[in-house]
C-alpha cells in the first residue's frame, strides 16, 4: 500500500502575535534598557518568524551581536531564534546548525524549557531527513526535560513524534502505544486540534496493522474535529485515508467519492503534497477495479505534480505501480523502462541511507566541538585559567593518543571485516548461481514466455538488492531473514520447475519485528541442499527452514531430504567438495568474527540426517536471543 498521510507537530515555544507595525517596534527599541531590549529583539523575533522569516531574522542577528559573551541565556535565545526563520524559510540545514549552536548556551543558562524545545526541534529535522536514530536520541532528550518541567503538552508532542519514527521502522504496535500515550494527555488537556491529528496517525498505523475497523472509528473521530476547527488542508487528508480504507474492503464507490472529495479540496488550497497521495490512492482503486489504463493516467499526474515537490519515497512507490500496471496491460517497452527507474531511485534512496551513516563521523565530531564550546562557556568564569589551558592540553594529548590508538585498532579490524564480507558476498551470489539464473531467463524468452522472463528478473534484481543491502548490516530482524530466505529458495526452485516444497516455520514465541540475528548464515547451506543435494531428482523433495526460541537462544535449523553428507562427497568431482568446504570455511570465519563481540557464542553443528534413519542433511545455528528495544 502507498504510504497514508500522517502528521509531524513542530515542537517549538507558543508564538505571541504583535500588533505593532515593524517601524513602530524599532522606535521604541531605543526607549528600553539593555536588558529589556534584548528581551525585546527576542519576542519580536519568535513572533514574527512564522508569517516574516526575513525580518525575524533581522531582529535573531541584532539580539546576537548585542548580547555579551557572559550573557548566555541571550546567545542562546539570539541562536534559537535564527533556527526558527531558517525553518519557517524551509533551509532545515541551515536550521539545524543555528539549533545546535543554541544548545551549549541555554545548557549553561539552566533554561531547561527552551532547551527542551530546541531538542525536539532538532529531532524534528533529523526527522525531516529520515536520520530516525539521531531523531530518536533528541526527542528523547525532550521528553526527559519535559516530564521534569511537568510540561504535559511538550510531553504528549515528543511521544507523537516519537510514535511518528517507530511507523518508518515499520514496529506499529510501538507506535500505536506511544500514539496512545499521546492521545491520552491531549484528551486531559482538552486541545481539539492535537486530538485530531493523533486520532488521525492513530487510523494509519492501525491500517497497517491490519484492525481496519478500529482505522475507521479513528479517521471518523480525526474528521468530526477537523470540520469543527474548519480545517481545510486535514480534511483533506482524512478524506484521503478513508479512501484507502474503503479501497481496502471493497467499497469502490466510497472510495471513489472520498478521493475526488480530497482533490477537490487539495487543488483550492493549492497542496501539492497532499494531492500526490490522492491521485496515487485514486490510481491503486482504478488498478484494483481493472482499469489499468486509467491507473496509469493518474500515477502519471502524481509523476508530473512531484516534480516539483521531490517526496522521493512515495516516487519509488508510485513508479513500481506503473510497471505492474504497463505490464497487466501488456506494454513490456514501459514496464521495463519504468522498472529501471524504480531501481534507480530504490539505489539512491539506499546511498542516501547509506552516506545518513557516514555523516554520523561528522555528528560525532560537531556533539564533540559542542562539549569544546560548554567547556569553554565555563572556563570563563574560573580564576585558575592557566591551570585550566594545563589541563586541557594534557586532556587533548591524551584523547589524541587513545583516539589514534582505538583508530588504528579500528582500521586493522575494518580491512578484515571488508575482506570477510566480499568472501561472503562471492559465496551468497556465486557466479554459478548467477549464470544458471539468467540462463533460466534465456531459456523463458526462447519459448516465448515474456511474462515469466519479466518476473523473473524482477524477482533476481530484488534478491540482489536485498543481499547487497543486508549483507552490511551486523543484525537483522527475523522478519527481514525470512524475507530474503523466500526469496532465495523461490527463485531456485524456479530454476528446477518448482518442483521441490520448502517452508519456513517461526515459533510463535519469537517477535519477528523484534527479534535480530546475523544477516545471511544459512545460504551456503540451502545452496548446496539445490545444487549437490539432488533434490530435484525426488519426487518429494523439500527443504524445512524453522527458527524456534530455545531459553535464551535461537535454533536456526536448515534441513534436507536429499542425498546426505558422506553420499555427497563421495559422489561428486573436486570442484564439488572445494565449494562445500569453502562455503563451511566462510561461515566458521564470519563466525569466529561474530562471536568476538558478543558473550554468548553462536555455535554451528552439521550432521548426516542418516543417524536417525532419515535422507538428506541437518545443519543447525545456536544463536544468543536479541531483542531489539
Amino acid at each position: 500500500m502507498h504510504k497514508l498521510l500522517t502528521y509531524l507537530l513542530f515542537a517549538g515555544l507558543p508564538f505571541l502575535c504583535y500588533a505593532n507595525p515593524i517601524d513602530s517596534i524599532n522606535q521604541k527599541l531605543d526607549q528600553l534598557s539593555r536588558e529589556e531590549k534584548l528581551e525585546a529583539l527576542h519576542e519580536h523575533s519568535i513572533s514574527l518568524a512564522p508569517t516574516d522569516p526575513i525580518q525575524a531574522q533581522i531582529y535573531a542577528r541584532e539580539l546576537l551581536k548585542l548580547s555579551k559573551k557572559d550573557q548566555y541565556r541571550y546567545k542562546g535565545l539570539a541562536h534559537y531564534d535564527l533556527g526558527e526563520t531558517y525553518y519557517y524559510m524551509e533551509l532545515y540545514k541551515e536550521a539545524l546548525d543555528s539549533y545546535k549552536k543554541a544548545e551549549p548556551y541555554l545548557i549553561v543558562a539552566n533554561d531547561s524549557s527552551r532547551l527542551a524545545g530546541n531538542y525536539s526541534n532538532i529531532g524534528l529535522i533529523y526527522l525531516y531527513q529520515a536520520n530516525y536514530k539521531k531523531s530518536l536520541s533528541y526527542y528523547e532528550k525532550s521528553l526527559q526535560l519535559e516530564t521534569k518541567l511537568n510540561d504535559s503538552l511538550g510531553v504528549a508532542k515528543s511521544l507523537q513524534n516519537i510514535g511518528i519514527i517507530f511507523g518508518n521502522w515499520s514496529r506499529y504496535e510501538v507506535q500505536e502505544d506511544y500514539y496512545k500515550k499521546a492521545l491520552k494527555i491531549y484528551k486531559k488537556l482538552n486541545d481539539t486540534q492535537s486530538i485530531a491529528d493523533i486520532s488521525l496517525n492513530l487510523g494509519v498505523t492501525m491500517i497497517r496493522q491490519g484492525a481496519t475497523n478500529e482505522a475507521y472509528d479513528y479517521y471518523k473521530q480525526a474528521l468530526k474535529a477537523y470540520v469543527t476547527t474548519k480545517d481545510s488542508s486535514r480534511i483533506a487528508s482524512v478524506y484521503t485515508n478513508l479512501g484507502y480504507y474503503c479501497t481496502n474492503v471493497s467499497q469502490y464507490d466510497e472510495a471513489l467519492s472520498y478521493f475526488q472529495k480530497s482533490i477537490q479540496i487539495f487543488k483550492q488550497i493549492n497542496e501539492k503534497s497532499g494531492l500526490i497521495h490522492a491521485y496515487t490512492g485514486l490510481g491503486d482503486l482504478m488498478a484494483v477495479q481493472g482499469n489499468n489504463k486509467g491507473a496509469i493516467e493518474m500515477y502519471m499526474k502524481c509523476e508530473e505534480i512531484n516534480a516539483t515537490v521531490g517526496l522521493l519515497h512515495t516516487q519509488q512507490e508510485n513508479i513500481y505501480s506503473l510497471y505492474e500496471n504497463y505490464k497487466a496491460i501488456g506494454d513490456f517497452e514501459n514496464a521495463i523502462r519504468v522498472l529501471e527507474e524504480y531501481h534507480q531511485i530504490k539505489d539512491s534512496i539506499y546511498s542516501k541511507e547509506q552516506f545518513n551513516k557516514i555523516l554520523q563521523l561528522e555528528d560525532k565530531f560537531i556533539h564533540q566541538k559542542n562539549k569544546s564550546e560548554l567547556t569553554a562557556l565555563k572556563a570563563q568564569n574560573k580564576l585558575y585559567a592557566i591551570s585550566s589551558i594545563l589541563l586541557l592540553f594534557f586532556l587533548i594529548s591524551g584523547g589524541l593518543f587513545a583516539f589514534y590508538y582505538k583508530r588504528s585498532k579500528r582500521l586493522i579490524k575494518n580491512q578484515r571485516l571488508m575482506s570477510l564480507e566480499q568472501k561472503v558476498l562471492r559465496t551468497q551470489m556465486n557466479p554459478h548461481f548467477i549464470f544458471n539464473s539468467l540462463s533460466a531467463i534465456q531459456c523463458y524468452v526462447l519459448d516465448n514466455k515474456t511474462m515469466d522472463a519479466v518476473d523473473f528478473l524482477a524477482d533476481f534484481a530484488s534478491l540482489m538488492r536485498m543481499v547487497l543491502q543486508y549483507s552490511q548490516e551486523e543484525y537483522i530482524t527475523l522478519e527481514q531473514e525470512r524475507s530474503i530466505l523466500d526469496h532465495y529458495i523461490s527463485l531456485q526452485n524456479k530454476r528446477f520447475g518448482d518442483k521441490i516444497k520448502y517452508k519456513i516455520v517461526i515459533d510463535e514465541h519469537l517477535e519477528k519485528s523484534k527479534t535480530m540475528i546475523p544477516p545471511m548464515l544459512a545460504q551456503p547451506f540451502i545452496e548446496n541442499s539445490f545444487e549437490h543435494g539432488e533434490l530435484y531428482r525426488r519426487e518429494n523433495g523439500n527443504i524445512t527452514v524453522k527458527f524456534e526460541k530455545k531459553s535464551k537462544n535461537i535454533s536456526f535449523c536448515i534441513e534436507d531430504n536429499g542425498i546426505g553428507i558422506s553420499r555427497n562427497t563421495s559422489s561428486k568431482n573436486h570442484t564439488t567438495s572445494t565449494h562445500k568446504s569453502l562455503a563451511m570455511k566462510i561461515t566458521k570465519e564470519r563466525l569466529k568474527l561474530i562471536n568476538k563481540n558478543i558473550h554468548n557464542k553462536v555455535g554451528l553443528q552439521v550432521e548426516n540426517r542418516a543417524k536417525y534413519g532419515q535422507d538428506g542433511t541437518r545443519v543447525e545455528f545456536t544463536i544468543p536471543l536479541v531483542e531489539m528495544n
